[in-house]
Formats: structure tokens, C-alpha cells, sequence
């Protein structure tokens, strides 16, 4: 009995793309092979201290600390974020000034 080599399975010709469609596709294959993803550059930050803040910045606490950042809140009447805001970057500053002295 003779042994049959397998064929492969018909391939059917891949629909036409966009230019576009088509830079994205060579993109995503490279990036499966191992290439890097290309990386936009990063926008420098200006310092502005009136502008909005955009980023949460989480604070790593224990139960303890929790407990009594929710209490000085409360007593307070301000919530926690902004009795944060207004015990650090008082302090933040003042640390500034002293390394510029």
C-alpha cells in the first residue's frame, strides 16, 4: 500500500485592502514576529500648578492610615483627596524652596 503526501489546504487569494488596511496588516504581522510596536513619542509635561489635574495617583496604605485619612476627612468636611492635596503639595513646595535656597 503506497502512503499519499498530505496537500496542503486551498488557499484563497486574500481580498484586496486599502493602502492604509494594508500598512496596518504589515504592521500587525511584524509586531507577531517579534518586532517592536511602534511607539509614539512622548509629549513632554509642562508644570503648570493651576492646571487641572487629569492622572489619579494611588496612595499605598495600611488599614490604619485609611482609617484616619477618613476621619480627618470627615472632620474636615472636604473629602479625602482634597485634604490630601492640601497636606502635600504645601509641603511639596516648601521642600522645593528649600533645595533652590
Amino acid at each position: 500500500m503506497a502512503i499519499k503526501k498530505r496537500q496542503p489546504p486551498a488557499v484563497s487569494p486574500a481580498p484586496a485592502m486599502s493602502d492604509d488596511q494594508d500598512e496596518l496588516a504589515r504592521k500587525a504581522e511584524e509586531f507577531g514576529r517579534g518586532g517592536y510596536a511602534p511607539v509614539e513619542p512622548a509629549a513632554e509635561d509642562e508644570l503648570d500648578p493651576d492646571a487641572p489635574l487629569t492622572k489619579m495617583m494611588p496612595f499605598r496604605m495600611n488599614e490604619y492610615q485609611k482609617l484616619l485619612l477618613k476621619e480627618s476627612a470627615a472632620e474636615d468636611r472636604r473629602s479625602q483627596q482634597k485634604l490630601l492635596e492640601s497636606l502635600i503639595w504645601p509641603e511639596l513646595e516648601r521642600r522645593r524652596a528649600e533645595r533652590t535656597r
